[in-house]
């Protein structure tokens, strides 16, 4: 089972992730630009995420694309039940919002459809954006700039999601959870 976790920026993806991860025997695919940037500052000296704005946004996104699906089907591989931090609508969000060139653009949207026809998220979940922002370079204070995040992504989804309302993680943890057991036992009782 592949759960998604989506969202904007800073509205607690990664913690209700791990707290999930805590409780359930499950693999977990980290947010994946953060290595791509990683590699990319290793590989052509980048500081920020705005330098590789400047650069090609297209080829990063790609790269991201690229690795996160290699990663789900990785943990697949290994486990019954796969979380996602971030998942490949975010990763839509941010190539079409920066995107620079077409031709790449084309590319990448050709290898988005054909893995949302080989394989869907059987649960994703959109995080509300919360009210305090970090700015970490990957993160943006800017509440306005979230909220539309939050609102694009969650149209790009061509299926249902499951909201998470920005309440304490304990809460999060228990509304994800009890969706999630509720997923597992329909997909027993087939």
């Amino acid at each position: 089972m592949l759960i998604g976790f989506a969202g904007a920026s800073g509205s607690g993806k990664t913690t209700l992730v791990n707290a999930i991860a805590e409780k359930i025997n499950c693999g977990v695919v980290t947010e994946v630009a953060r290595d791509v940037f990683n590699d990319w500052k290793q590989r052509y000296g980048f500081e920020s995420l705005a330098e590789i704005r400047m650069y090609s946004p297209t080829k990063f996104q790609l790269e991201v694309f690229r690795e996160q699906v290699r990663r789900e089907d990785e943990e697949l591989a290994n486990h019954d039940i796969v979380l996602t931090d971030r998942t490949i609508y975010d990763n839509l969000f941010f190539t079409i919002f920066y995107h620079d060139d077409i031709s790449l653009l084309n590319r990448y949207l050709k290898e988005f459809m054909k893995r949302e026809l080989e394989r869907r998220y059987n649960l994703l979940f959109v995080c509300q954006a919360v009210k305090a922002g970090v700015d970490d370079g990957f993160r943006t204070p800017d509440l306005a700039y979230r909220e539309l995040q939050e609102f694009v992504i969650r149209r790009l989804v061509p299926y249902r999601t499951l909201y998470v309302p920005a309440i304490p993680v304990d809460r999060r943890v228990d509304l994800v959870l009890s969706h999630i057991n509720f997923a597992r036992r329909w997909n027993n009782a087939r």
